[in-house]
């Protein structure tokens, strides 16, 4: 099963890291079948495309990189082992690995047999690069090893979450009482990781890292963010990155995220009903009660095997509301999956799709993005998806 994807982040001081005028050296080292092959750097951009930076031959097993940075900051070495001509192979023969990269001589060392793959494959041993000469990602490393505990246990319960709920519920069995039970252990453990995480940010406001960690905290992936967290980073941030792009990132980062946060008002966008006309969402959405608003696509493989649930839900709890919006371009294949799902709750659709002006209106980054809000419409949780769903509304009516 694919492992979680922590952003685990940490940086030395900027301070430090600027003293060094003389620019960067990476060394990199490849044992195994590393015969020949290419190398790239590849830096991190925010809202644009990873950008190749530089490209050099690996010879033997070696390449080699050099230049300078006006600051430290996330790349990525790929390595690409692939014959021209051949089928590339994302898994055994290209790969990938986050590098804090400052103005110093760093050596970058792996195994071919082990390095992660761009795409991940559970069959094969994975093993990060060993990576030295940097400051910066060696408490990049260290922060990892840190939060290992959080990590394991959360991959673990999601690899039981997926056997002993997910694949059952799909055969239509009875398992809501042992996925709740995952679901609410693993809630606790995303707790403790997300108080680690927004307590080395402003431990760490002067390092990339932090700022890494800050923006992937404001994307939403995970937690709805908290209006007095994104300011006291802004003031962190504001304080050591004045001037730099990367501040200018972070606020508009901030400034995406800040009208979504826990406790802010839903934003009554317009959107299409079930027979094309253009109508507010607090049209769809009853007053004084909790509301599930869902952002779905017909293409969206995930969206489509949470429907199931949905409709148990909605046969269950039938006064809690959820209300699906489309990000389908097309009417028709929006229409075409209402049917086939058998929707028969709140139906809407944003125009444009997921890169249109709605979409950007509740800086959607992936889906199924599922909200919840409270009786006065404002946010209150986030990802409540299966299980997850099932804890929230077990909890609400036991309080109620």
């Amino acid at each position: 099963m694919k492992k979680i994807f922590l952003l685990g982040m940490v940086a030395g001081l900027l301070a430090s890291c600027q003293s060094k005028t003389d620019g960067y050296t990476i060394e990199g080292i490849l044992t195994g079948d590393a015969a020949s092959g290419k190398a790239y750097l590849e830096r991190s951009v925010y809202l644009s495309d990873p950008v190749v930076v530089d490209s050099t031959v690996v010879q033997n097993g070696s390449f080699t990189f050099s230049g300078k940075v006006e600051r430290p900051g996330l790349y990525y070495v790929i390595i690409d082992l692939n014959k021209p001509g051949e089928e590339p192979d994302y898994h055994n023969k290209m790969f990938r690995t986050m590098l804090y990269l400052e103005n110093s001589d760093i050596t970058y060392k792996g195994d071919v047999a082990t390095l992660p793959g761009v795409y991940y494959a559970p069959e094969r041993e994975n093993k990060s690069p060993e990576i030295t000469g940097s400051s910066v990602h060696d408490l990049f490393v260290t922060m990892n090893k840190e939060i290992q505990v959080y990590s394991d246990t959360l991959n673990t319960l999601m690899e039981r979450y997926a056997d002993e709920y997910l694949v059952p519920e799909s055969e239509g069995k009875d398992v809501s009482a042992v996925g709740m039970e995952i679901a609410r252990e693993e809630m606790k453990w995303k707790d403790k990781l997300l108080q680690y995480q927004l307590d080395f940010i402003k431990k760490h406001a002067d390092s990339p890292v932090a700022m890494d960690q800050a923006m992937y905290y404001l994307s939403g992936m995970e937690f709805l963010p908290d209006v007095k967290e994104i300011d006291q980073m802004q003031a962190l941030f504001e304080k050591h990155w004045a001037g730099t792009a990367e501040l200018e990132h972070f606020t508009t980062a901030a400034s995406a995220a800040r009208p979504l946060a826990v406790g802010q008002k839903y934003k009554d966008i317009d959107v299409l009903d079930r027979n094309g006309k253009t109508v507010k969402l607090s049209s769809m959405i009853p007053e004084n009660e909790y509301v599930m608003l869902e952002f779905w696509a017909s293409w969206c493989g995930p969206c489509r095997g949470e429907i199931p649930h949905l409709r148990k839900i909605h046969d269950k709890y039938k006064d809690f509301a959820i209300v699906s919006i489309s990000l389908d371009e097309k009417d028709s294949e929006w229409q075409k999956a209402m049917k086939e799902e058998n929707m028969s709750w709140t139906q809407g659709r944003i125009e444009g799709g997921i890169y249109g002006a709605g979409a950007k209106e509740y800086n959607i980054q992936a889906i199924p993005m599922c909200l919840i809000l409270d009786k006065e419409g404002r946010f209150y949780k986030t990802n409540m998806r299966g299980a997850y769903l099932d804890v929230f509304l077990d909890d609400l009516y036991k309080a109620n």
